[in-house]
């Protein structure tokens, strides 16, 4: 009967423990699965006619969250690859990879910027299963370079074009110059939303009396949208005395328009 008694008393006192560990721990009594990540650059094949942005994954920045907590931030990818953690069984987890942030990709390079890749990938973790989840990362900003025709190349000594945010009238923003010293290695990033991002342009001549904007009586806007990239092709048509001027804006490779400036140089003036 004591033996009994004593078996009893040891169960109470185990089932006691287990239920406090249990309300002290709540993940352990929560179904866990298994997951491992796998980051992928689709800017390669999104931008076929642009040299390789060179970008390494390993680099990337990953972060976890479920729901709205936190489980960790800007982890480097090649830290965490091929390895595998476990989690509690739950359908609001989000995977977040991004090559650099939205302020470093504008601040880089002494203000130029730089390419940015992002992606974001929302999944379930399921009781009892493994799964890999991979974020694609794509193009996350829009870039903008600047040629020159030969014609303007050959003919003057200084020539220049200014891009910048038509947005604001802050002096400081987004502004920046290609002329006949840096253009033909100079890409400017810009972070644009869905809206897109309005820009623009003021370009000098030694024929031209002030520096032009598109239009007589207005600056032009062009508006940029987000992950693209647009090359700025400042030419000449005509010859003689009365030359025309036109920029013409280049996406992706595909002319998008051509903007006929409506004053006429004279080369030769």
């Amino acid at each position: 009967m004591n033996k009994q008694i004593l078996y009893i008393l040891s169960l109470m006192g185990l089932l006691s423990f287990a239920a406090c560990s249990n309300e002290e721990n709540p993940l352990l009594s929560e179904e866990t699965g298994e997951i491992r990540f796998s980051v992928v650059d689709t800017t390669e094949v999104e931008i076929t006619t642009k040299a390789s942005l060179n970008f390494d994954v390993n680099e990337f920045k990953v972060s976890l969250s479920r729901g709205d907590e936190p489980i960790f931030t800007n982890k480097r990818y090649g830290d965490i690859e091929g390895s595998s953690i476990t989690c509690s069984a739950s359908p609001d987890y989000v995977l977040t990879v991004e090559s650099c942030t939205e302020a470093e990709a504008e601040s880089a390079n002494q203000g130029w910027g730089q390419a940015r890749a992002t992606g974001k990938e929302e999944f379930t973790v399921a009781a009892n299963e493994s799964k890999t989840v991979t974020v694609n990362c794509g193009l996350a900003n829009s870039s903008v370079s600047v040629d020159f025709s030969d014609y303007i190349t050959s003919m003057f000594s200084e020539y220049s074009i200014k891009i910048y945010d038509a947005t604001t009238d802050d002096p400081t923003s987004r502004t920046f110059t290609f002329n006949e010293t840096n253009y033909q290695f100079k890409t400017a990033y810009f972070n644009v939303g869905e809206s897109g991002r309005k820009l623009a342009f003021e370009i000098k001549l030694p024929s031209f009396d002030n520096p032009y904007t598109g239009s007589d009586t207005e600056k032009t806007i062009i508006t940029i949208e987000p992950s693209k990239n647009y090359k700025f092709s400042v030419k000449v048509e005509g010859e003689g005395t009365s030359t025309n001027v036109t920029l013409g804006i280049t996406v992706d490779g595909t002319l998008l328009d051509e903007i006929s400036l409506t004053e006429k140089i004279n080369p030769y003036s």
